[in-house]
């Protein structure tokens, strides 16, 4: 391990025993200084990077607490060695709770001067540290000047910060046993412990964990939640950063993609025998909101592609908490001899696929009896069945509600080599039923004891497509049709003025309430390929040359582009200006108009009836959609329907007709896979 002198910013490389030290929890920036900085450049040179100033700050603050060394990930690990950055990643989780102290450096919140003088004092300072009763202090916020990101130059409150949306610091908040977090200027906001029940809500980990408790009185699906709405640049690190939440080790293979993830699954299977695994998705079913990585027809597979399929969609509703094991599991009574003969080994992959024991029973479904005013049970879809995955749950967060059962659908996966069904099941391929809850625990008495394999066999093909694959519209690979006079064999004169902008929520909690400043775009990248998550909006905004005549200046329009959606604004709409300002002007973008506007559409499509969707967005008054509906129907009530995948409206005051549809197309040059076309015409009428 090796560690930084905090007086000479020297390097010393320890051997077993290590002295004490300060670690340092951030997120990364542009021009961090590296392992090969610190070794090759002169002082001079490295006060230039921009990462320099974080490291002095965290070696000033651990000599005024009396420390030798501090640990800094991006100076103190040589990466360009993959054995050592192997190991160092194995073992970081470990560096974290062995270390006296984490400083928490939050670049991107800053006191103001009234919150700076309850900082003034070291020894207040000092006293704050060490008495972890002490509340909070309640500093205001401001816009911080600095060398960041652009998105990092909005102010933003703790809650809020950066640092809560990156995979590497959940391990970075959990392991070490005290956490100290400290603004831009290195003014102490608080510890872990004082902290505790704002960090709790930003980030769903118990009380009881921040408090020091191990992670592992938490179930791996809880576990997979805390994580589900945190980024990591690499796809790999996904997985990486959770090596140490659930103490496993495991080789690092970059280039696997999402592979790395089902990896990680593997190796949790062998440390412990916990079967929430099988339950993700579980809090979007209850929650209303199905979906997994396919389509309807596409099986559900027995484990996740990442934490992201934990997400707890609404946590007033319902969370991984309220999924309890069952340790007490009653196989039932159905066939005693024949349970006690089978086998009871843990959850395992094998070739034919996971390899687990479960009570399952055929599949039945509730018919009323109108004369009887009883409900009695008759088959459901042939061939399915209910397999008990050893967990219930309550239907809502309340503990009044009673603990019911958690079953699987499944299926028998036919032989390809005759018609004949054997113990390999597959997941159900309609996301409206891939899971049931028995009202009647009782029920289980009927389910018998049986070995079964969930087929992976389609696993490895998804998971090396799972960049590219874009299998509906709620999958995010999007192409926009270039104009008329872009396109091969046209020679139309262009008409229209194009640019774009970008921007998605980084908040951790749900809804991401903490939205980028938008990305803009070059017109050299303008119709490339390009990602669009969920609680993601791009717009463009469709502008006249100057050359052009003046009376058609005000049909200046924009396409509104969601995971799955489509709309048309009027950009020169009086109306719409009213309410949010000029947005875009000869290519030009008002960040803070656009980022409002942006941050407001997405939210009223993804979470309809909350917040801002129940507010209308101003459009033009003569727009018409798919069936007669658009975005804005029930001007006043957004939040009474859905946003549609293809929109035709009238904008601007020259009678221009915009229509916009979303098309699922082959792409040969994205290994021949479907992507999302945004088709788009502009017919003056």
């Amino acid at each position: 391990m090796r560690l930084l002198r905090t007086d000479t910013l020297e390097l010393v490389e320890f051997v077993g025993r290590v002295p004490p030290y300060v670690i340092l929890s951030h997120t990364w920036g542009p021009d961090e200084v590296t392992f090969q900085d610190l070794s090759q450049l002169s002082k001079t040179a490295l006060r230039k990077k921009a990462g320099y100033a974080k490291i002095a700050g965290c070696c000033a603050r651990a000599i005024q607490d009396q420390y030798e060394y501090v640990w800094v990930d991006t100076c103190c690990i040589d990466k360009t060695s993959s054995a050592e950055l192997s190991e160092a990643i194995n073992s970081m989780y470990r560096w974290y709770a062995e270390s006296d102290i984490c400083y928490a450096y939050m670049a991107d919140v800053a006191a103001d001067e009234t919150s700076h003088q309850l900082f003034s004092d070291t020894s207040s300072v000092s006293s704050l540290r060490r008495d972890v009763g002490s509340p909070p202090p309640k500093a205001a916020f401001r816009t911080i000047p600095s060398i960041l990101r652009e998105y990092d130059k909005l102010p933003r409150t703790f809650e809020h910060s950066r640092w809560f949306t990156r995979g590497w610091t959940l391990q970075e908040l959990i392991a070490p046993p005290l956490v100290e977090f400290y603004d831009h200027d290195w003014h102490e906001i608080g510890t872990k412990f004082s902290l505790r029940n704002i960090i709790a809500k930003v980030t769903g980990i118990p009380i009881l964990v921040l408090e020091g408790a191990d992670p592992s009185t938490c179930h791996v699906a809880e576990r997979m939640s805390w994580a589900a709405n945190r980024q990591t640049t690499r796809i790999e690190d996904a997985a990486y950063c959770l090596l140490g939440i659930f103490k496993v080790h495991m080789p690092l293979i970059y280039g696997e993609g999402h592979r790395a993830f089902y990896r990680l699954q593997k190796e949790i299977m062998k440390t412990t025998e916990d079967y929430t695994m099988l339950a993700w998705g579980l809090s979007k079913y209850l929650s209303n909101k199905h979906h997994w990585k396919g389509v309807k027809g596409d099986p559900r597979r027995p484990l996740a592609d990442g934490p992201i399929d934990f997400e707890e969609h609404n946590r007033n509703l319902w969370t991984y908490v309220r999924l309890i094991p069952d340790s007490n599991v009653n196989y039932g009574t159905s066939n005693p001899s024949s349970a006690a003969l089978m086998d009871d080994t843990p959850p395992l992959i094998t070739s034919r696929g996971l390899r687990v024991t479960l009570l399952l029973r055929p599949a039945r479904k509730a018919s009323h009896q109108p004369q009887g005013g009883r409900n009695s049970t008759t088959p459901a879809n042939a061939g399915e069945y209910h397999a008990y995955i050893n967990c219930k749950t309550s239907r809502t967060s309340s503990i009044n509600d009673p603990l019911l059962p958690v079953c699987l659908v499944i299926r028998p996966e036919l032989k390809h080599s005759c018609s004949s069904s054997s113990n390999v099941y597959t997941g159900s391929d309609d996301p409206d039923s891939a899971f049931v809850l028995l009202d009647n625990p009782a029920d289980l008495a009927q389910f018998s004891r049986q070995t079964i394999y969930l087929s992976t066999a389609s696993l490895d093909d998804a998971l090396g497509n799972l960049n590219h694959r874009i299998s509906s519209l709620s999958k995010n690979l999007y192409i926009l049709d270039k104009p008329p006079a872009l396109r091969p064999g046209d020679s139309t004169k262009a008409t229209w003025k194009i640019t774009s902008c970008h921007s998605h929520a980084v908040g951790s909690g749900p809804g991401h309430g903490h939205y980028e400043v938008p990305r803009k775009f070059t017109s050299a990248s303008l119709f490339q390929p390009f990602e669009l998550p969920p609680y993601s909006v791009r717009l463009f905004a469709f502008e006249l040359p100057a050359s052009q005549t003046s009376d058609q200046s005000g049909n200046a329009f924009g396409i509104v582009i969601g995971n799955g959606w489509c709309d048309v604004i009027s950009l020169n709409d009086v109306e719409f200006q009213a309410k949010w300002g000029v947005l875009v002007r000869n290519g030009k973008w008002n960040e803070v108009n656009a980022l409002r506007y942006i941050q407001f559409a997405c939210g009223a499509c993804h979470h309809p009836g909350q917040g801002a969707s129940a507010t209308a967005i101003p459009h033009s008054n003569h727009a018409t959609g798919a069936n007669g509906q658009g975005l804005e129907d029930d001007h006043l009530n957004l939040s009474s329907r859905r946003p549609k995948d293809r929109v035709v409206k009238k904008v601007g005051f020259g009678g221009l007709e915009v229509a916009v549809k979303l098309k699922k197309v082959r792409r040969v040059d994205i290994n021949s896979e479907s992507a999302i076309r945004i088709q788009w015409s502009a017919v003056t009428i």
